[in-house]
Order: C-alpha cells, then sequence, then structure tokens
C-alpha cells in the first residue's frame, strides 16, 4: 500500500498529495482504494497538525501571557519608584476611634471621636477629614463608617458634601492635598469626629451593632507620573493602604 507523507487540503476540502497527483477511484482487493487513500492522508494531516500544536503551544501561551500584561486602558501606570517616593504604608500610622457612651437611641446621630498618630520615625501626611477629603475629587472621601449587626450584614449611608471655590478658578494638585491633609512630624497626631446616623436604610432595629471606621490612604494608580512626581516635590510621603477601627454599641428604643 503506498503511503504518502505530505499533502495539501483544497478549498472544498478534497485532500490532494503534494506532488500534485488526482486521487484516483479503483476498485484493489474488493475495497474502495479513494477511501483507503483518503484515510491515510488524513492520518499523516493529523500527525502534523499534532506535530505542530506541539511546538506552537509554548509560544502561544508566551503570546496570551504577554497580552494579559499589557495595561488596561484607562487606568494609570505609576512607576514603582515614584509611589515609593511619594507614599509610605499604612502600618506608620495608629488609627483608633472612641465613643461617649455604647449605648445609643435609634433616632439618634452618633458622633464618632477618630484619632491619627504618626508612630513612624519621619513625617507623613494624613487625610485632614471626612468632608475635606470628599471635595478633593480623588477617590472617596477618606475617613468613613458604617454598622454591622450581629448577623454580619453592613449598612453604609451614601455621602454628599458641600465644596466651597471660585468658579473657572482650578487649584493645583498640590494646592487641593495640602487642604485636604494634616503633616504630622513622628509621635504628632491628629483628631476629628465622624457622624453616624442610625436611620439608613430606613432605621436600624434595635439590637447590638458594631461600628466600622475606616482610614483611606491614596493609591497610586490614582495618579499620573506627573502628578506622582509633584507629590513627591511636597517634602514628606502620603499614606498609602487603609486602616480600619471599630467599637462596639447597642440600639434602643427612646423610652417616652
Amino acid at each position: 500500500m503506498m503511503r504518502v507523507l505530505d499533502a495539501v487540503i483544497l478549498m472544498d476540502g478534497r485532500i490532494v498529495p503534494e506532488d500534485g497527483r488526482n486521487v484516483c477511484t479503483a476498485a484493489f482487493n474488493g475495497r474502495d482504494f479513494e477511501m483507503n487513500y483518503a484515510l491515510e492522508l488524513k492520518e499523516t494531516m493529523l500527525m502534523h497538525l499534532r506535530h505542530t500544536f506541539r511546538f506552537a503551544a509554548p509560544m502561544l501561551i508566551a503570546a496570551l501571557a504577554a497580552v494579559a500584561s499589557l495595561p488596561r486602558p484607562g487606568r494609570a501606570q505609576s512607576s514603582p519608584e515614584l509611589v515609593r517616593k511619594a507614599f509610605v504604608p499604612a502600618n506608620d500610622v495608629s488609627f483608633t476611634i472612641s465613643l461617649e457612651r455604647n449605648t445609643f437611641g435609634v433616632r439618634e446621630k452618633i458622633p464618632v471621636k477618630y484619632r491619627i498618630e504618626n508612630i513612624s520615625y519621619g513625617s507623613l501626611y494624613v487625610p485632614r477629614g471626612f468632608e475635606v477629603t470628599a471635595c478633593l475629587d480623588i477617590g472617596p472621601p477618606h475617613i468613613w463608617g458604617g454598622f454591622e449587626n450581629n448577623a454580619g450584614m453592613h449598612y453604609e449611608s451614601g455621602y454628599g458634601s458641600s465644596c466651597g471655590g471660585t468658579a473657572g478658578v482650578f487649584q493645583t494638585l498640590t494646592e487641593r492635598m495640602s487642604r485636604g491633609t494634616v503633616l504630622l512630624r513622628a509621635g504628632e497626631h491628629f483628631d476629628g469626629i465622624l457622624q453616624l446616623d442610625p436611620q439608613i436604610s430606613g432605621g436600624l432595629a434595635p439590637g447590638p451593632y458594631r461600628i466600622e471606621v475606616v482610614l483611606r490612604g491614596w493609591k497610586g494608580d490614582e495618579f499620573t507620573e506627573a502628578q506622582l512626581a509633584e507629590l513627591a516635590r511636597m517634602g514628606s510621603p502620603f499614606l498609602r493602604g487603609e486602616v480600619p477601627a471599630s467599637a462596639r454599641i447597642t440600639l434602643r428604643i427612646p423610652q417616652v
């Protein structure tokens, strides 16, 4: 039996040897020669395809990995060196909250006192407070909180702020960050108050809750290369990452 090692597949699906010979039909020992010939060619082609895939697969995987590592459109790509100059990790500060008492009415606003303390050996910038950071137009407010009930459900309200300014006058990044941050030297602290309202989500039911407050720093991918360089020129780094704090309270229906 003749075995053909090289063949091509035509547009109409026919398999033809590379040397141009035509496939003919002939009776050979009672079998259809054309069918056997086509099967031989198909097996040969499958061998070639398996051989090609075996060597091409690693290159295909490497190409897909390279495509996956390309920058995504719309996301700022930050230089690691500039990020290190402009930011410090969140564990450079201590963030704590305190309450005047641990029992409140279900319609009573709860003032949560917080303290940000610089526990590092160098100076750093921390967020000044809720309303000021909400007006920076760089991400959400950097001090924010909510409630968690004893079933693990979380309740957090939206936010709004009145941001003053002169129409047509745009502040530089340095001006905005100076207004929305506090420079803390080693050992210094900054105190503030965040108001939480248990009437969110239609009003929280009486019972035990955990108040959760988060101090959020900034992210490197929120800024362009030029903006990161501008932040680095401000002399001290900014806080990066998050620091949570919590306290337990009980909500009660006020006595009439």
